[in-house]
């Protein structure tokens, strides 16, 4: 189901003296943080943090944040999740985000059959993978990949082609 504010990444760490941080960014796209105002320190429209700059160093963002002018301030935000809104991420509201399909059921495409709900979503290298609860209490993870991805529909779910004996 479609989630109001999403995840869009870690402070990593402060950058320089006045109060830039070091942002890991999650959201994709070429310049995922263009067209993004604010950003949130929970799943709520509470805690917004202002957004002045952003720039790409490496594999994470220079953010600088209103109000944020020093470095104990962003000291503060240290290990923290930022979270952004859904109309900001995605303003044509036509994409379905790995945190929509949490509770989901992954379904074969061809029979039907569904396989299991989906409780998590993680990244081991080369691509993620969701980690499906099968109705037996085991998990399995399953490689979300576009070889195997038929279609991902926020309200039904995960539909795929399965590889030969990955729930057996």
């Amino acid at each position: 189901m479609k989630q109001n504010f999403l995840e869009a990444g870690r402070v990593r760490n402060t950058h320089a003296l006045r109060g830039e941080v070091k942002f890991e960014c999650w959201l994709d796209g070429e310049k995922p943080l263009s067209g993004i105002s604010h950003l949130y320190l929970n799943k709520t429209a509470e805690n917004p943090l202002k957004v002045l700059s952003a720039r790409r160093q490496g594999d994470v963002f220079l953010v600088l944040f209103e109000g944020v002018d020093t470095v104990e301030k962003a000291g503060l935000l240290k290990g923290k999740t930022l979270f952004v809104s859904r109309e900001e991420a995605d303003p044509k509201g036509d994409k379905v985000y790995f945190a929509d399909l949490l509770g989901l059921p992954l379904v074969e495409e061809e029979t039907g059959e569904t396989y299991g709900v989906i409780r998590e979503v993680t990244s081991r290298g080369a691509s993620e993978l969701f980690l499906v609860l099968l109705p037996d209490g085991r998990e399995v993870y399953f490689p979300a990949v576009k070889e195997f991805i038929v279609k991902m529909d926020a309200e039904l779910g995960v539909f795929v082609h399965a590889p030969k004996g990955i729930f057996d």
